[in-house]
């Protein structure tokens, strides 16, 4: 079974210390990096580097329950911490956007909430979940962008047939856009990968790669008659 994506950082130590979890919990797991990738620039910006810690879909439940419960008996906030300063609406932020945040600092958020006199049940943190999966899932993050990416390929698409020997290099472009509109992924916090684009989009994309073709053949077939 191929693994997804179960926590990314650029601190090595935070991936390393998530994995020590999943190996008292006996979940299996697999860490990469782009470390050993040449790039001269990692020498002077480590940031660069980027480890990702895998594991099977199926695991995901119960590795983020062995997270938030190693995490919640951990915790201890440092006096300062920037998370103090935040307002409770802030807070709650967090904890709607878990995949937004380090297990540290969703943690410290519920500390927070609960010390402020505002304790999040385990049911309403379940009910907070289920509904920023469903929005991940039927919703974009940028949905005006996602509007005007697929505008910009019925451009392309028809400026190159328009000024097909002059820029023709615009309809390959939207060739491009029209498959990545039609196969792009995406992953959930649950591990599950589904279309990034929804039905009605990707339907969008099947026509702007049925428009480049059209006007593909249309410019061949205006070579072959000359």
């Amino acid at each position: 079974m191929s693994k997804s994506i179960f926590r990314t950082s650029i601190d090595k130590f935070i991936i390393e210390e998530v994995a020590s979890v999943l190996d008292v919990h006996s979940i299996n797991y697999e860490i990469i990096s782009n470390e050993k990738d040449f790039n001269p620039s990692f020498i002077t910006d480590t940031n660069k580097i980027e480890y990702q810690l895998l594991i099977d879909k199926d695991d995901f439940n119960a590795a983020n329950k062995a997270i938030s419960d190693y995490y919640a008996q951990e915790i201890s906030i440092p006096d300062g911490y920037y998370l103090l300063d935040y307002s409770n609406e802030e807070l709650k932020e967090i904890l709607s956007k878990k995949d937004e945040w380090n297990e540290f600092d969703y943690e410290t958020a519920k500390k927070i909430l609960k010390d402020r006199g505002e304790n999040i049940t385990e049911q309403e943190l379940n009910s907070i979940n289920k509904e920023r999966l469903e929005s991940l899932r039927n919703e974009y993050e940028k949905p005006k962008e996602v509007k005007n990416y697929i505008i910009f390929g019925y451009i392309l698409a028809v400026v190159g047939c328009l000024l097909s020997l002059v820029w023709s290099s615009a309809i390959l472009i939207s060739y491009a856009i029209a498959i990545v509109i039609i196969k792009l992924k995406k992953q959930l916090p649950n591990g599950e990968r589904i279309s990034y684009f929804n039905e009605k989009d990707r339907k969008q994309g099947k026509r702007i790669l049925l428009l480049s073709f059209l006007f593909t053949a249309f410019w061949i077939l205006i070579f072959i008659l000359k």
